[in-house]
C-alpha cells in the first residue's frame, strides 16, 4: 500500500524548506495578517504544483490540532428515540455540518448522573462548545459547564437558579392555544396529562393550564419510565370523572392514553376530543385528526446553533462570553 504524501516530500522535491511548504499549504499568517515568510509567487506555484502531481492530502486532524481547534459540537439531549429530539437532531446535525462542525450526540434518558458522565467525557474530548437539555437535577452538571468556559446553549427547558444562554418554546401560550381548541369543540370538562418530572417545559405547561381552567381542574402525573403501566390508571380515572377534553404534554404519554381509553371503549375524538403536543402518526388515524401543538422545531435548531456559533467566534476573537445569558422565546403552532 502505498504511503501518504508528507509536506517533507514536497519540501524535497521542490527544493525548499518544510517550513515553507508548511505555510504554503496552509496559508498561514500572522496576527497582524501578514505573512510570516515572504514568498515569491513562482516559488508558491511551484509548491503547489509539486503538490498536485505527488497527489497530496491534507491531514484534517493535523490541521486542526495545528489551529488548536477540533470542530466538534457535543449535543446532549433527552431521548433520541422520541420525534421531538429525533428531528431536532437531524436538523441540528444538517446545521452542523453545512458549518464546518462535526456532532457528537448523546441522550440523558433524564438521568442527570448520566448527564453529568456526558459533560464530562464530552469536556475530555476537548469539544468547542455544547447544546444541551439538561434533566431535572441536573443543574450542578450545568454549573459545570459554565466554570469550563466552554460555549454552550440550554435549549427545552430553565432551571431559576441557574442564568446561562437558552432558546425555549412559550409552552404558557401553547397551553392556552391547546385550552382554546378544545373549548371550540365543545369540551367543557378539560384535563392535562403531564410527566411526574419537575422540569421547565412541563411546569409552565402546567402553570398556563392552572391559570385557565382554575386549581381544581385535573392534571395527571405520569412516570417518564412507567407511562404505559400509569397510563392505564390515568384512562380508568378519566372515564369516571367524564373528563371530555384532553391534554397530553408530549406524544409519549398521549399515544399511551388513546391505546389506555381505546381499550376501554372511549372513542377518540367522539366521547373525549384532544390536542396533542407534538406530532405522532397516530394522530391522523382518527376523524376529524386529533389537532396538536407543534412546537418549532427547526428554529429552535437554526437559533441555538446561530447562538452558539456566536459564542465561539467571540470567545476566538478573545471576548468575554460569560455575560451573555439572553434567553431567546419561540412560539409553537397549532397543526
Amino acid at each position: 500500500m502505498a504511503r501518504n504524501v508528507t509536506i517533507k516530500d514536497i519540501a524535497r522535491e521542490a527544493g525548499v524548506s518544510i517550513a515553507l511548504v508548511s505555510f504554503v499549504m496552509n496559508n498561514r499568517v500572522e496576527a497582524n495578517g501578514k505573512n510570516k515568510y515572504r514568498v515569491s509567487e513562482e516559488t508558491k506555484r511551484r509548491i503547489l504544483e509539486v503538490a498536485e502531481r505527488m497527489n497530496y492530502r491534507p491531514s484534517s486532524a493535523a490541521r486542526m490540532l495545528r489551529q488548536g481547534r477540533t470542530h466538534v459540537i457535543g449535543v446532549i439531549l433527552s431521548d433520541l428515540s422520541n420525534i421531538f429530539y429525533g428531528h431536532i437532531a437531524k436538523y441540528m446535525e444538517n446545521i452542523m455540518y453545512q458549518n464546518g462542525y462535526t456532532v457528537l450526540f448523546s441522550s440523558t434518558e433524564e438521568d442527570p448522573e448520566r448527564f453529568g458522565r456526558l459533560v464530562q467525557l464530552s469536556l475530555a474530548r476537548d469539544v468547542e462548545g455544547f447544546i444541551v437539555v439538561p434533566p431535572e437535577g441536573g443543574e450542578d452538571y450545568v454549573k459545570i459547564l459554565q466554570d469550563s468556559g466552554k460555549p454552550f446553549v440550554v435549549i427545552d427547558r430553565y432551571h431559576p437558579d441557574l442564568d446561562v444562554p437558552s432558546v425555549l418554546v412559550d409552552n404558557v401560550g401553547a397551553i392556552r392555544t391547546a385550552i382554546d381548541c378544545l373549548k371550540k369543540q365543545g369540551a367543557k370538562n378539560i384535563a392535562m396529562a403531564s410527566y411526574s418530572m419537575r422540569i421547565s417545559s412541563m411546569m409552565d405547561r402546567e402553570r398556563g393550564f392552572r391559570e385557565e381552567l382554575g386549581e381544581d381542574a385535573p392534571i395527571y402525573h405520569l412516570g417518564f419510565n412507567s407511562v404505559e403501566q400509569d397510563a392505564e390508571k390515568v384512562a380508568d380515572d378519566i372515564i369516571r370523572r367524564k373528563i371530555d377534553g384532553l391534554i397530553p404534554v408530549s406524544n409519549v404519554p398521549g399515544v399511551a392514553l388513546i391505546k389506555a381509553l381505546m381499550r376501554r371503549g372511549v372513542h377518540i375524538q367522539k366521547d373525549i376530543r384532544l390536542v396533542g403536543f407534538d406530532f405522532s402518526n397516530v394522530y391522523g388515524l382518527f376523524e376529524p385528526a386529533i389537532p396538536y401543538m407543534q412546537q418549532p422545531l427547526k428554529e429552535v435548531s437554526a437559533q441555538s446553533a446561530a447562538y452558539l456559533f456566536r459564542l465561539i467566534e467571540m470567545q476566538e476573537k478573545g471576548e468575554d462570553i460569560r455575560p451573555i445569558t439572553d434567553k431567546i422565546y419561540l412560539k409553537a403552532s397549532l397543526i
